[in-house]
């Protein structure tokens, strides 16, 4: 279903119509600025394999700070907001004129733009660079003043990672090939990437500095200088069969027009009436969480395993470049609802890890930049009972089992990890009617009841310390709601519902909640299971759209802390040292602001807080419709006072995904006092 909505506003004193589009709203230099998102404004298409992009100078960990002057050139493939140096940064080209050097080139910060599909900027050398992208090709214009003395400089072994080796061929003067093997993100592991490269310039006496290669040649004013670069996970020969058979035909004008219907018909699945503020960090945010994975197959439906073979997809998209770790917190939810399609070929994707070889964290043999992927079986059982069910578990169910009993989990941190993944574990026996691995699988992941006994039921001095007990990143206090499996079982240990929201309130009151990582992220929609859901109201309405103290950075606590907003339109999109995590924390504002949230994750359930805009529509498959009516809503009105679903009331603080994908209309009431009668069962 392609949907595509416009908003148009008619001037008659000009006698013109102005139609604004969803992507108008997405702007791509949020969380670009230094360590507040670690994201960049790459060009590319909906889960591209192709990230085309300025690196400036300084890097960046995608590659882009907002905050350089000068950029070092551009390059074809990134991962964004994953810590450490990211991954990516191949096959880097810089147009130039004058002496030859390897250095950057300074840049005209107000003429640079950036808009789904498509980067410019001008050089001070008045370089005009743009670029766009299909899913396997990166599209370059790059417009010259005449010149003499005009070069190109590529570099084949550009890496954000640490490049481990790359070579190149020529073919004729117009095309080689570049094969590249690269770090994974944070030095664990290799990728390698293939790149079949075409120039409309004759590429001829190249200079070669140590893996840079400088083309001269002579430019009339405005002349276009195009390369188109293919990549490829088979081969530098399948790369240049895809760029025969389909880039060849096609012009930088039509990749770009294509590559901006694509993120349109995408985005507009949902559609938010409310404050410009709102909507512009909705859809940008949304833009965000299908940055990755990424469609890895070649148009034969070829794809390569982490163990280094070639398979062939069976009837679906293949995808890689994961970062499960975290991701698995929220956006698939939301995938589960606006793009099935997608679900259900990541789900078969994933399913491939298992058949193919999975390492741990990052294998020798991944074919595009990667990071994590821990907890697919929690991922894998929510596209399930969300309704993704074309997959085959039955094939892998074995070596899940023997992947999850394998982890160490030694710190009281893995243990309640750990435990998640065992009860996703237990659901997915049972669906297969193995009784007795799901009454284990469940003892097992009922061991964290335990640890937590132990050390996060009664808080101390201890309990505010990062890395504590070992932890990895977090608290004692943040990683004590992270039992998302049973919560019902942590409100028993802390003596009732009463007791349990008391002390999560005091855990908000207290900033002891730290928004710039991932194990507490959910913790603000737990009210919903205490004696006061109006708290969930508050505090998510709160890190949405207003002031907050936040004390935690990565690793520490600062003496300092940081107070003002959490998700902000600006470069400096997020608090400091929060990344993005391949889409968590966009998926937690997107998901929050519609007033939904998956805080079980496997569970086929969205906990309910108030969204922050008027009216929103899901346009689902079959031309169904979900939309969200928000009466009275304003800067201080956020407390639900009453709710009525397809007109009959509506009393709970949660949403089943059957009663939204059925479609029908959600509506709230709401003031600004709480209703403490209403969700409160």
């Amino acid at each position: 279903m392609k949907v595509k909505i416009v908003l148009c506003l008619l001037f008659f004193s000009i006698k013109t119509v102005y139609c604004q589009t969803v992507t108008d709203y997405v702007d791509l230099f949020i969380c670009t600025a230094g360590d507040h998102g670690q994201l960049d404004p790459s060009a590319t298409v909906p889960l591209g394999m192709v990230k085309l992009g300025p690196d400036t100078d300084p890097l960046n960990h995608s590659g882009y700070d907002y905050n350089a002057k000068k950029i070092l050139g551009f390059s074809h493939n990134r991962i964004g907001g994953v810590g450490c140096n990211g991954a990516g940064g191949n096959l880097r080209i810089l147009p130039a004129i004058g002496e030859i050097n390897t250095c950057s080139i300074a840049f005209k910060k107000e003429s640079e733009k950036a808009s789904p599909c498509y980067y410019s900027v001008e050089f001070s050398n008045h370089i005009l660079a743009e670029l766009t992208a299909t899913n396997q090709t990166g599209f370059h214009r790059y417009t010259y003043p005449e010149s003499d003395s005009a070069y190109i400089m590529i570099d084949i072994e550009s890496s954000f990672g640490g490049t481990i080796s790359a070579s190149k061929e020529m073919l004729n003067g117009h095309e080689f090939t570049v094969q590249v093997s690269a770090k994974n993100v944070c030095g664990i592991g290799r990728y390698t990437a293939f790149y079949h490269v075409w120039c409309n310039k004759e590429l001829v006496n190249p200079v070669d500095q140590g893996g840079k290669i400088f083309f001269r040649f002579k430019t009339k004013k405005a002349e276009e200088v195009l390369f188109q670069v293919t990549t490829s996970v088979i081969s530098p020969e399948d790369a240049r069969n895809e760029w025969e058979g389909e880039t060849k035909k096609i012009s930088f004008d039509e990749a770009r027009k294509a590559g901006l219907e694509k993120w349109e018909n995408l985005l507009s699945k949902i559609t938010v009436e409310g404050k410009e503020e709102y909507k512009s960090l909705f859809y940008t945010h949304l833009y965000h969480i299908f940055l990755n994975p990424v469609r890895s197959e070649n148009r034969l439906k070829e794809f390569r395993g982490t163990n280094g073979e070639i398979y062939t997809s069976k009837g679906y998209t293949h995808y890689d470049s994961w970062s499960m770790w975290d991701s698995f917190r929220n956006k698939f939810s939301l995938y589960t609802l606006i793009a099935p399609d997608v679900a259900s070929d990541i789900a078969n994707s994933l399913v491939d890890l298992y058949k193919y070889g999975i390492p741990f964290w990052s294998g020798f043999n991944e074919p595009v930049p990667t990071v994590r992927t821990e907890h697919t079986i929690i991922t894998l059982l929510d596209f399930y009972n969300r309704g993704i069910t074309d997959f085959d578990i039955k094939p892998v169910y074995q070596k899940l089992s023997t992947e999850i009993n394998n982890i160490q989990s030694n710190t009281p941190d893995t243990k309640l990890e750990h435990s998640y993944d065992f009860w996703a574990l237990s659901r997915f026996a049972k669906i297969l009617g193995k009784q007795q691995d799901y009454l284990l699988y469940l003892q097992k992941a009922n061991e964290y009841k335990k640890v937590w006994e132990s050390k996060f039921l009664h808080m101390n001095d201890q309990s505010d310390i990062m890395h504590g007990d070992g932890l990895y990143e977090g608290t004692i206090w943040q990683y004590r709601w992270h039992v998302q499996f049973d919560i019902g079982g942590i409100i028993e240990m802390m003596g009732g519902k009463e007791k349990y929201t008391e002390q999560l309130e005091y855990f908000f009151d207290n900033n002891l909640y730290n928004h710039g990582n991932q194990p507490d992220i959910h913790a603000s929609f737990m009210f919903n299971f205490g004696n006061k859901p109006w708290l969930t109201q508050k505090w998510v309405n709160r890190i949405l759209t207003k002031q907050m103290i936040q004390y935690y950075g990565t690793h520490e606590k600062w003496a300092t802390p940081y107070e003002g907003r959490i998700y902000k339109k600006s470069p400096a999109g997020y608090i400091p040292e929060m990344d993005d995590d391949e889409g968590t924390m966009s998926g937690w504002y997107i998901l929050a602001s519609m007033g939904l949230y998956p805080v079980l994750v496997g569970d086929p359930v969205f906990q309910i807080s108030t969204p922050v805009f008027d009216k929103i529509t899901i346009h689902l498959p079959d031309n169904k419709k979900f939309v969200i009516k928000t009466n009275g809503f304003s800067d201080t009105n956020f407390y639900i006072q009453s709710a009525t679903l397809n007109g009959k009331i509506f009393n709970q603080s949660f949403i089943d995904q059957k009663d939204i994908i059925s479609g029908g209309i959600l509506e709230f009431n709401v003031s600004d006092k709480p209703n403490e009668g209403w969700g409160n069962q």
